[in-house]
């Protein structure tokens, strides 16, 4: 049997600003990515590094820590038992190119760090599957409540613009010198970001800043087509079966997909056949990786939150960066938002390894 389950609070920090700026930012239609060379680079590349902390061009544990206190200025009172579900794929990944030894800010040290900067006594899992690792954390969390495991659950998903993983997107060739173009025929490459989130559920409608209009997960997928280490299935089928889980029983027609939207030649791709093979005609379509670019283990839970906005206003926030869409797309919302045609959203994420999340969230 599976219990209520309300999503109860929760903000983000990415290169726009919290919740309330990234989303003014994405209506405005203007990147806030940033050419920038970090160390160690010849080349310079937009990217979506978040102003005003310390060690800018470097993920390291002391801009990571910098980044919570910044993140959870919104956070309300949790009570201790609250479990904690840590979404990341690197955390502080240049701390390993340091000497000096004992690592700080690694994935599986940040969650006992943050129970205990919090005060949870719950326990934590740290979640780390690729660019969907927060989607399944969120995913994890509405099990834990909806079958009774516990009332409440505190998701929390991050990640930083680093050496490290510069390094590695380059060496692919899978970054875009020009900045991120979701869903454009002529788009290059992703734009890297780095940013944060947290997101309370609970088993009651109890939310802390009183809000009358209460959202929901209301369905889910997670699925691993294991075509390849880095490379999407080009058919489409773990995502197809992920988004067909998800949306199974849903009560009305999906409002609108918030997609992973990386601006990369084959993801979107794969995408758009993804969705075009599910639906007949599919709902409206945005990515906000133009504005924010790519988030890494944060970009799920980032973009779920941003669909609760979607689901406030009633429309899909305009795709930055796409100018020209391919023929015969779906409808993207390209330099204009775009209504829902209801009151629920999909939001879904692919990642290294084949690995697919999608979520539906929907008015209560």
């Amino acid at each position: 049997m599976i219990n209520n389950i309300y999503l109860i609070a929760g903000d983000i920090l990415t290169c726009a600003g919290d919740l309330d700026h990234t989303w003014s930012a994405l209506q405005s239609g203007v990147t806030s990515l940033v050419s920038q060379k970090l160390d160690g680079f010849d080349q310079a590349w937009p990217l979506g590094i978040i102003p005003d902390l310390p060690d800018v061009y470097s993920g390291s544990n002391r801009r990571l820590d910098a980044l919570f206190e910044r993140l959870f200025t919104k956070l309300p009172e949790i009570r201790p038992e609250t479990p904690l579900l840590l979404a990341t794929t690197k955390g502080a990944a240049d701390e390993l190119l340091h000497s000096n030894k004992p690592y700080r800010g690694q994935p599986w040290q940040i969650g006992d760090r943050l129970c205990e900067r919090l005060s949870l006594k719950g326990g934590n899992t740290t979640v780390s599957a690729a660019c969907a690792s927060s989607t399944i954390a969120l995913i994890q969390a509405a099990l834990k409540i909806g079958t009774g495991e516990c009332d409440q659950v505190l998701v929390v998903g991050v990640d930083l613009v680093s050496r490290f993983v510069l390094g590695g997107f380059a060496s692919l060739k899978g970054l875009s010198p020009l900045g991120c173009r979701p869903f454009d025929r002529r788009r290059d490459g992703l734009s890297l970001g780095e940013g944060g989130g947290w997101l309370l559920l609970s088993n009651r409608k109890e939310p802390f800043n009183q809000k009358a209009r209460i959202y929901s997960p209301t369905g889910w997928g997670i699925t691993c087509d294991a075509t390849h280490i880095t490379a999407p299935c080009r058919n489409g089928s773990g995502l197809i079966s992920a988004v067909t889980q998800a949306i199974a029983g849903a009560r009305e027609v999906v409002g609108g997909i918030n997609a992973h939207g990386t601006g990369t030649v084959y993801n979107d791709a794969m995408e758009l056949t993804a969705f075009q093979k599910i639906w007949d005609t599919p709902p409206p379509i945005c990515s906000v990786k133009g504005c924010i670019g790519h988030c890494l283990g944060a970009a799920g839970l980032i973009e779920a939150i941003l669909s609760l906005k979607s689901l406030e206003a009633g429309t899909l926030p305009p795709t930055i960066g796409l100018a020209e869409p391919e023929a015969e797309s779906p409808l993207i919302s390209g330099t204009m938002a775009i209504p829902l045609l209801s009151t629920s959203i999909l939001s879904c994420n692919s990642g290294f390894g084949g690995i697919n999340a999608a979520i539906l969230l929907s008015e209560n």
